[in-house]
Parts: structure tokens; sequence; C-alpha cells
């Protein structure tokens, strides 16, 4: 749009347009500008609103509020002092979550902190943090006032190549700080839940002493009450798959619906029209209370007031100025808001249908609903699929039939049941819309077993978007282009030089995980920790790296602890293995681990060091996989945990494996532990570079000082994935050994919670 044509726009529009993009401009930066700029700032807003320049005026505007939160949220945070021990919090269960496939967690706001000496913690009153709860006892329910023995940490997410860091999202969740209630923590209820926590219970209650279908009872509750544990991690995988997640997730379709049904209701029997809008927006606002309150119910409700204004008729007000408003209501509550995928859905596919329907023929019924989820579909499922999620191409017809379907049905048959479970007690209607949800599941299950396409280019579907253009347009042409671009694969250039390898350490917390990459062939050596939810770390990190499905040649487990080998099952269902090397008795296309193993990693040597011979049962850290891999001109030695004891055994044989040169570079043993790398192990291979693969303010004190000492004696410099993030060495025979890391690269400003120095 041209700057005089963009400059003729309303005021709001423009503020609302720049404190967008004023927040969006500072989360570029690495480092925090000078304190002057509040200073001056004041005064060049106050210049910029007299002369009219609204657009400017909310980019600084908004650049500067962001620096206010995140200055506050800075002082909300724990501090080190903080996470050394543990401490005594006291504090509301703001959400407790059990599930049998992940972990359990409750989401604490805090009234008292105070640390083992007896010192108050720099943790604010009012802040929130969020626990994993280890403890034998039950969960505390939502509402209660608990006394917890728990640990703390300050936000701080896996810092790998090409991947999000969740920080932020945690950030605009509310939360400060992390952290875990232990399996022997003293821990005590001081309160009862009250109020709407404590309806909530007593629903709770009721329904699950009516024992209803297990599987609609979770769709049932994670639609009338919020209860988004209430559906374990297959569910949720189901939702990604047929496109379907914001149906269960409370936010402004179902505060939309409901509100919707009342002013029908209203124009149908004559009802005042201004007492049905106050009636629809407090049935709307009680819902979204009831459900939890969330981010995404908050934004909604927000966004449902200001239309009702809007249909009041108190002002002829512009359905763009409702949305810049909203626009600005919800950035100043919690600007960090932007940080997540919801923000960018809701307004996204308001921002589009406004203009995409503007001027079109009205059309009713089917027709509309039709013209709805195609905008829907072509515009949003490119921000979908940058913010990470699941690409369907049944997406639209399913929720032709499922928005409908949940909004006139079986969103108000669930509100009424709650409504008599509450007021009568009577349990026999929720039981009955839960086997209509467990029906609603095998549709979607079997939706979700339809063949789909791979979207490559979803740019391309915004193409699609000029079929609304009128006919004869000639830019209509374009839009079947831009829906067969999408689905063209794309060829997949490695840019690898056949003269240089690669070698990346990934970020998998206390834990390790190697890609060694040399021209097409792939090697992983270990991989980190993985979880019953399915989450696994270094799958997470090699998603950022290889291409979906992207065969391995050779994977590598070192031995059988589960930093080294809990996320192997994990990784087998995302990418193929050709070949697994371990210390136990092979298998189909698996290769025994054993002293003297060879193979070739294209132009490279592989060579097995240890152990001596095949383990059988459990292989722990003295039967680990110890892999050389060799160059023309450089090397690498993979230790796994294998301690001194046999370190002495294999060092033996290096000087003349590494025909006398240095080691490029060593990966320490055991993460750094004292009773690893040894000097003997040192002066066999006298290492240029060497990586400890320790997790951030790991309660070991991986790297033990005695090992950074003996390195830095030897002349090695040395790096650890806790505190750099990932670490890639590319070796070239000519120009040596160059070093990416990733905290090098862009550091968002929130990544300095983590150091709060008080």
């Amino acid at each position: 749009m041209p700057l005089k044509r963009l400059q003729k726009l309303p005021g709001n529009w423009l503020v609302a347009l720049g404190f967008l993009l004023g927040i969006q401009s500072c989360l570029l930066l690495s480092s925090w500008p000078p304190e002057e700029l509040l200073l001056v700032a004041p005064v060049v807003l106050l210049q910029l609103a007299r002369r009219k320049h609204w657009l400017t005026l909310g980019i600084l505007a908004g650049f500067l509020w962001i620096l206010i939160f995140l200055a506050w949220q800075l002082e909300q945070a724990p501090s080190r002092l903080d996470a050394k021990g543990q401490s005594l919090i006291t504090g509301q269960i703001l959400e407790a979550r059990s599930s049998p496939v992940s972990l359990d967690y409750v989401i604490l706001q805090v009234e008292t902190c105070q640390r083992q000496s007896g010192q108050t913690c720099t943790l604010a009153k009012d802040s929130r943090i969020r626990l994993n709860w280890y403890a034998p006892s039950a969960l505390p329910a939502r509402g209660e006032v608990w006394q917890l023995e728990a640990a703390i940490r300050p936000l701080r997410s896996l810092q790998n190549f090409n991947t999000r860091d969740f920080s932020g999202y945690q950030l605009a969740q509310g939360w400060v700080a992390r952290g875990y209630v232990g399996r022997r923590a003293d821990n005590q209820r001081l309160e009862k839940a009250g109020g709407v926590e404590a309806v909530r219970t007593k629903i709770m209650e009721q329904l699950q002493a009516a024992e209803p279908n297990p599987t609609g009872a979770g769709f049932f509750l994670a639609l009338a009450l919020g209860e988004r544990q209430a559906l374990t991690a297959s569910d949720w995988d189901l939702l990604e798959a047929t496109g379907t997640v914001h149906l269960w997730v409370v936010s402004g379709l179902h505060l939309g619906m409901l509100a919707g049904l009342i002013l029908w209701l209203a124009r149908r029997f004559n009802w005042p029209w201004v007492p049905s809008l106050l009636l629809a927006l407090t049935l709307a606002w009680s819902y979204a209370f009831l459900a939890g309150w969330g981010v995404a119910a908050q934004r909604s409700a927000i966004m449902l007031a200001l239309g009702a204004l809007l249909l009041s008729g108190w002002r002829q007000l512009s359905p763009w100025t409702l949305f810049s408003l909203a626009l600005l209501a919800v950035l100043i509550i919690n600007p960090l808001l932007v940080l997540t995928r919801g923000f960018w859905l809701s307004f996204g596919a308001v921002a589009l249908l406004l203009m995409a329907l503007k001027g079109l023929p009205p059309a009713g019924g089917w027709r509309n609903l039709v013209r709805v989820q195609l905008v829907i579909a072509l515009g949003l499922t490119p921000l979908l699929i940058w913010q990470g999620a699941e690409f369907s191409i049944w997406a639209p017809l399913v929720n032709l039939i499922a928005v409908p379907l949940v909004g006139l049905l079986l969103l108000p048959a669930s509100l009424i049941s709650l409504a008599l479970v509450f007021m009568a007690g009577q349990t026999y209607p929720a039981v009955v819309t839960s086997e209509i949800f467990a029906w609603v599941h095998l549709g979607l299950a079997e939706v979700a077993s339809w063949p789909g396409l791979q979207i490559y280019s979803p740019a391309y579907l915004w193409l699609g978007l000029l079929f609304l253009l009128p006919p004869g347009f000639p830019g209509r042409l374009l839009a079947p282009w831009g829906l067969v671009l999408a689905f063209i694969p794309l060829e997949y250039d490695s840019q690898a030089s056949s003269s240089a390898w690669t070698v990346t350490l990934l970020d998998v917390g206390q834990g390790t995980s190697v890609l060694v990459e040399n021209t097409d062939e792939k090697l992983l050596y270990d991989t980190g920790r993985g979880y019953p939810s399915g989450w696994a770390p270094a799958v997470m990190a090699l998603e950022g790296l290889l291409q979906p499905r992207e065969p391995l040649e050779y994977l590598v487990v070192s031995h059988d602890d589960g930093d080294h080998a809990g996320g192997w099952p994990h990784l087998l269902k995302e990418f193929p293995v050709e070949t697994t090397w371990l210390p136990h008795p092979p298998d189909l296309q698996q290769v025994a681990c054993q002293a003297g193993q060879q193979a070739h990693l294209g132009d490279l040597d592989l060579l097995v060091l240890w152990p001596p011979q095949v383990v059988e049962g459990r292989a722990d850290n003295s039967a680990s996989c110890v892999l050389l891999i060799r160059g023309a001109q450089h090397s690498l030695l993979l230790t796994g945990d294998a301690s001194s004891e046999q370190e002495a055994f294999f060092a033996q044989a290096l000087p003349e494996l590494l025909d006398g040169k240095r080691l490029s570079l060593l990966v320490s043993g055991h993460h750094g532990s004292r009773t690893s790398t040894s000097q003997t192990l040192l002066e066999a291979t006298q290492p240029r570079q060497i990586v400890h693969t320790a997790g951030w303010q790991n309660a070991y004190g991986h790297p033990a000082p005695e090992v950074v000492d003996r390195g830095w004696q030897l002349g090695a410099r040395q790096y650890t994935t806790g505190e750099e993030g990932a670490l890639a060495f590319e070796f070239h025979p000519q120009t040596g050994i160059q070093v990416t890391t990733r905290k090098n690269q862009h550091q968002p400003l929130w990544y300095w919670l983590g150091y709060k120095p008080k």
C-alpha cells in the first residue's frame, strides 16, 4: 500500500498496526537499548501525537511497552541464588495436569517463597511458575492453596539451530520460572478451593462418579470446562491430523457461537435488543471464566465485548475499528502474545474474513460456510505450518461439518448438561453427550486414516484467495496456480561439500546426541532423553537440521542410560535408520559395537575402540561404545560415559590411530564428570577442541572444574552445550575448523531471564 494512501487510514487503525510492528521490531533485539531512551520517549510520543504521525507513534509505543513489560518480568523471575537447593513456596494452584503419558505438573501463583537458608526469594509475589510433580501424593486441585517444597529454575529452553525458543511462549503464558516438586518433598494443603474452582471440582467429581465413556468424557470436559488435560497425547495428535484443534480449545469460536445463539433467540422471540446483548456477553464471559480464563479465552472475550458495542448501535463503529481496538487491548494486556500461535491465528482469521468477504454478494446457509472455510484454509494454512502445526488436506471438509456440529449442537448440549449437573445433580445428559463425543472421535479417527498430501510451499496457497476477486479480473487466473505450486516438491540442496564434513553437538539438556554429516551420509551418536509423552529433545533438534523422514545411515547408541538412549524409540518414529550400532548382541539391522569394528561414512573411517566384547544384559557406563571418526586431516572421538579406567585401555592405541596428529574434537566422557576425560586420555589425544554435553545449571556440577583445568593445561578450547547451546564444527582440509554456536546467533531479550544476578 502506498505511503500516502496508508496515511489516510483512521488514526486508531494506524496506531494498532504500528503498535504491533513496534513489538515485533523489539523482539529482533539481542541486547537491551540504553535506559536514556525511556527518558526522551514521552517527549517524542507527545510530539508525534501533536503532529498526528499515528503509525510512527504506534511503533514507538509498542517498542517501549514491550521493553517495560519484559523488564517487569525480569524483576519477577528468580535469581541464581533461588535456583540453589530447595525453596518453600506458598501459593494458589491455577492449573493441575495429570496424564498417564506425560509429566504431571502444576501452575502455581506465588504468595510467599523462602530459600533453605531462610532468606526470602527474589521470585516475586503473584508471579506464576510451572512445577513438574514427582511427589507420590496426588496432584493438588485447582484453586487450592498449598505449601510446596520445590526446586526453582529460571525459564530456559534448549538452544538448537533452526528451532524456536519456547521460553518466550512460556512467558506469554504468564510463567516466569519453572521447577519441580521432588519425591521426598514436604508438601501441605493450606486451603480448599473456593469460588469458580469449587464449582469446577464439584462438577468433575459428579461426572467421574457417573462413569461416562472415557474417550467421549475427555472431549466433553475439554469443550465444556476447558480441561485440556482431559485429552490424551493421542487425542491431540488426532486433532492436529484433522485440523480441528481449534474446536476443543475454548476461544472466540465458542464464545462467539454461544453469544450468537442467545442473539438468535432474541431475534426469534423479539426480546429487547440491548438486554439481550448484555445477557449474551455475560453468558460468554461466564463460560470463559468457567473454562479456566486461558489466554485464548481472554483474547476472545475482549474481542467479543467490542463486538457487542458494534451491535448495540451506541456508535457506528466499522469492523476494522473494532478489530484495531481489540488488537490494541490484547497487546497492552500482554504484548508477548505475539509469540503464540493462537494470537496470529485468531486475529489472522478475523482479518482474512474482513478483507476477503468484503464486497462479495451475500450468500446464505451452506454457501457462506463453504466460503468462510475456503478463506480460512487458504489464508491460515501457511501460518499454521509456519507455527509448526500439521497440514491436513481434509481439514476444510472436516470443519465444514464439525464447526456447525460443535457450535450448534455439541456446545449448547455440553453447557446444558453442565448446568443440570451443577444445579440438579443430573449426570445422565452429560453421559449421553459424552457418548456422542465418542462417536465424533471415531469419525475423526477415520478421517485421519485417509491418505493425505505433503505441502512443500505453503505460501503459494495465498494465491488461491484470488478466487474471491470479481469475475473477469485478470488476477483470478493465478489462483489455480497457487493451489498447484504449493504441492510441488522442491529438490533439497544440502550444499554439502565433498571435501568438508560437519559435527553438530545438539543441546538436549543433561544428555548426549551428536550428528555427523559427510556428503549425503549421516551418523547420529546417542539420542538424549525421551519422555512418556512422546517428546524427545534430540528429535526436535534434528527436525531443524534434516528434512522430514530423511534417513540416517548409522545410529550409534553408546549404552543404556536414559540420557543417552532414552530418545531412541521416538527417533525411529520420525527418521528411518539403516544400521544401528549398540553394545548388545546384534539383531536385524543392528551391528554389535565391539572393539575392532570398522565402517565408513563417505570417506570417513569409523573405528570402534570399546567395549572389548559384546555385552550380555544391560550395557552400563563401563560398556559404552567408544567411536573414533577419522578423516584425512581431522578426527572426532566420542566416548559415551566411559570412565578413566576404560580410557586407560583404549587410549594406548590412539597416538598410532591418529598418526601422531592432535585430535580435532573430543566430546568429554560422562558430560565432563570428574570420573572421565582423564589425564591419560588427554595426553594420548592432545585435543584441539573439547565439548562437554552438560545441561545448563545441571545438578551434577558438570563439567567438573578439574576436567576443565586439564583441558586448559593442554591448550584445548572448551565449550559446554548448556552454556553455548548447540555447536556445529565444520572440518575443512584446507581452511581448518569453523565453529558456529547457537549462542552466537540471535538471542531474544528474554534469554537473559536466566541470568538474573541477585
